[in-house]
């Protein structure tokens, strides 16, 4: 019996991940074809982005018990995603600098984060180098556009919106290949 459930958990995973792909997929076809509806609707899609960013850490820390770990982010961060997301909602008709600011540090510490990871990879000599050396090039791309979007976030959020179309396609691309 536990076999049988084990293989319905690894069946409904792979669909709710293919799901989750297309999903992707699809907004990030968006971002690219309907830019400046995008940008219009901004502050709602970064709100319910941050929403479930907030839900995925909390899951994860409720499935892992990683709450039960004094050396844990989840929590911590999903407080934070909530937080800003209702800031954004609230700050809505003026939000162009906010979500500009929000975007910029996110993409800061997502790219610092492959960095160490890339780097700690390397030295240990974890997985292919090549990988890891374009994974090290690609957060240093996504360093110079963030530093870009904070420096003047109003002049950059219509270009932002199609490297969001972008990286949004290359997620779903990752997620259907389990490769996130």
């Amino acid at each position: 019996m536990p076999q049988r459930l084990h293989e319905f958990h690894k069946k409904h995973d792979r669909r709710v991940r293919l799901f989750m792909s297309l999903t992707i997929f699809v907004f990030g076809v968006v971002c690219i074809i309907l830019s400046e509806t995008v940008r219009g609707i901004l502050p709602f899609l970064l709100s319910a982005l941050l929403l479930l960013l907030a839900g995925d850490n909390l899951y994860e820390a409720l499935s892992d018990r990683t709450f039960d770990e004094e050396d844990t982010d989840e929590i911590s961060n999903a407080i934070i995603y909530i937080i800003l997301a209702v800031v954004v909602l609230l700050q809505r008709h003026v939000s162009d600098n906010l979500i500009g600011a929000i975007w910029g540090i996110l993409a800061l510490l997502l790219a610092s984060r492959n960095i160490s990871h890339s780097l700690y990879s390397l030295i240990h000599r974890h997985g292919s180098v090549v990988g890891h050396v374009l994974h090290l090039i690609q957060a240093a791309i996504s360093i110079g556009i963030s530093i870009l979007l904070l420096l003047d976030p109003p002049a950059h959020l219509h270009f932002h919106v199609y490297i969001l179309g972008l990286e949004l396609i290359d997620y779903a691309v990752r997620i259907a290949f389990n490769e996130v």
